[in-house]
């Protein structure tokens, strides 16, 4: 048994010595085969071929959808309803009818202090134009007669006070007519002070009252008014009616939402911007949106609102973005990219970032002239974004900038991958 075991293990040995002489032979064929390919056609590289663009650097951040204005439709009282002349999912327009309320004892009350406004306004009217020469004239008349029968009476009291000192009368008859002068000397003075009242017209007095009383009309009035005004709800703003809670024939108490409106003209996304980010961005800006459901279509947003105050958490500033949405597209909820641009450069020449090499204080490119020969040019370098680098000077637009290599260096010739 042992003998077999040591057996196998030198034919292991002897396998595993001829495959790394197999694999060493093939390693050595290959880069002869290579070293011929460039040293007769050229190093493989990949080029890229410099250009005059916008350069800008950003910051990426995501959040939710939300509408700018949204409300829910509730009454101020508790009442039945009546009507809900809209459906979810309607646009809307400021002043549209949205809900109507049981009203019919609101109807009542306006009728009711609308008649006592009328009759207010009326009794204003008859004091702040006096009296008519027709009533002057009647008071003048009723005074006359008064003064007339007066007359009549006295005359007849002394005619009975002649028959009682003659003892042709009785002591009542004589009472009953000095009585009736009494009745008839009063109608007299009463007549003549009515007269008098006609003729001068009323007091100022009676005229304040009178205008006071418009007044307290005019309020009971307005307050009716609103009070049916109030069964029927309407708009606020254009949007989108959406969430609807109750129905008609439903008794919808007092604050108590019956459905929502939503302004989407205009919607907005939350975003949490590092404090290392937060210095390169102010009210103001332009972002640029992208909704996932909405495929690769760009939005344009502005910075509205920066919160001073940072996250205790994460030490993130909520800023909202301000997004223009008139065709309705964008919809609350939708998942949103958003790109800030922090800073830009226009019409700057860029690179790769892995195109410029450095020795000492110096940078540099490697670059093909026309005949495929690898030269070096050194550059001045602006600041990196992302993945490339500002060529502030050194490079033309078309120059051919070596970006992978394999160990090239001035001088070589090279072919393009």
């Amino acid at each position: 048994m042992k003998k077999w075991l040591i057996f196998t293990v030198i034919l292991l040995g002897l396998g595993t010595a001829v495959v790394n002489r197999i694999y060493k032979l093939h390693t050595t064929q290959s880069a002869e085969s290579i070293d011929k390919i460039q040293e007769k056609e050229g190093i493989p590289v990949k080029v890229f071929e410099t250009e005059v663009r916008d350069l800008k650097k950003t910051i990426s951040l995501s959040g939710s959808i939300e509408p700018c204005q949204q409300i829910s439709i509730s009454p101020t009282l508790t009442e039945r309803i009546m009507e809900i002349p809209v459906t979810t999912g309607q646009l809307v327009e400021p002043g549209d009818l949205l809900v109507i309320l049981e009203d019919t004892t609101s109807k009542l009350r306006l009728a009711n202090a609308q008649a006592g406004l009328d009759q207010a306004r009326q009794q204003l009217t008859r004091l702040e134009n006096g009296s008519r020469p027709e009533e002057i004239d009647a008071a003048r008349a009723m005074m006359e007669q008064a003064r007339a029968a007066f007359e009549l009476q006295e005359i007849e009291v002394k005619r009975q006070q002649q028959l009682y000192d003659e003892e042709a009368t009785t002591l009542k008859q004589l009472q009953d007519t000095q009585s009736g002068y009494s009745t008839a000397r009063a109608a007299l003075d009463a007549a003549t002070a009515q007269y008098e009242l006609i003729k001068k017209g009323p007091r100022q007095e009676d005229i304040e009252i009178a205008r006071t009383q418009v007044t307290l009309a005019q309020l009971a009035l307005d307050r009716a008014q609103k009070d049916l005004n109030d069964h029927y709800l309407r708009a606020p703003f254009s949007g989108v009616v959406t969430l609807k809670i109750l129905e008609p024939g439903d008794v919808v108490e007092m604050n108590k939402p019956i459905f929502q409106l939503c302004n989407i003209s205009k919607v907005y996304l939350d975003l949490n911007i590092s404090e290392l980010y937060i210095p390169h961005v102010s009210v103001g800006m332009t972002v640029e949106i992208r909704v996932d459901s909405l495929g690769d279509t760009a939005f344009s947003g502005t910075v509205a609102e920066i919160n001073p105050l940072a996250n205790q958490t994460d030490r993130s500033y909520r800023t909202r973005i301000i997004i223009d949405n008139e065709k309705g597209l964008i919809l609350p909820g939708m998942f949103a990219r958003a790109q800030i641009i922090t800073g830009q450069i226009r019409q700057a020449m860029v690179v790769p970032l892995d195109a410029v090499h450095s020795e000492g204080d110096h940078n540099y490119v490697l670059i093909l002239d026309h005949q495929l020969i690898v030269q070096r040019r050194d550059v001045t370098v602006g600041k990196t974004y992302q993945d490339t680098i500002h060529i502030v000077e050194g490079l033309s637009p078309g120059d051919k900038v070596i970006t992978l290599s394999y160990q090239v260096k001035p001088g070589d010739k090279v072919i393009i991958l």
